[in-house]
């Protein structure tokens, strides 16, 4: 199966780089990953090849506890949001409006509130990153 891991975020917005954390992490482990800024069509053309797309990404969640992340395969239209104005919502509904959604797209959100500008992860989205990667790789071993 050809898989991608997609980490969505911005590294200077603090707990916002969740995303490009796990999937440098990932990168380093072998498994075919990229950073995506979360740019609608940019997510579209990274997922296109790949038979199954793994996202990661910050969320606020009201109320949240930082570094709890949940795994779900599409996103929830409504009231949840990504830290981004667009994103992973916009990019589903484009992508299915255009046939280009990839055969299996798996979501990793994990909770944050600190995404003020600055480097580094809280400790709690931190301590969060390598149980992410874990659940990530194990996603790909499953549907290998």
């Amino acid at each position: 199966m050809n898989s991608v891991v997609i980490g969505v975020g911005n590294e200077f917005r603090r707990d916002d780089g969740v995303g490009p954390a796990v999937a440098r992490e990932v990168a380093r482990r072998g498994v075919p990953a990229e950073i995506s800024d979360g740019d609608t069509v940019r997510l579209m053309e990274t997922w296109e090849d790949a038979s199954l797309v793994i996202l990661v990404d910050a969320v606020r969640c009201s109320p949240g506890v930082d570094g709890r992340w949940h795994r779900t395969t599409l996103p929830v239209h409504g009231p949840v949001a990504s830290s981004h104005g667009f994103g992973i919502p916009e990019a589903v509904e484009l992508a299915e409006a255009l046939g280009r959604l990839p055969g299996d797209l798996v979501i990793f959100a994990v909770e944050v509130t600190d995404v003020g500008f600055g480097l580094g992860l809280s400790p709690a989205v931190a301590a969060a990153v390598p149980d992410v990667v874990n659940a990530v790789l194990a996603e790909i071993r499953q549907t290998s």
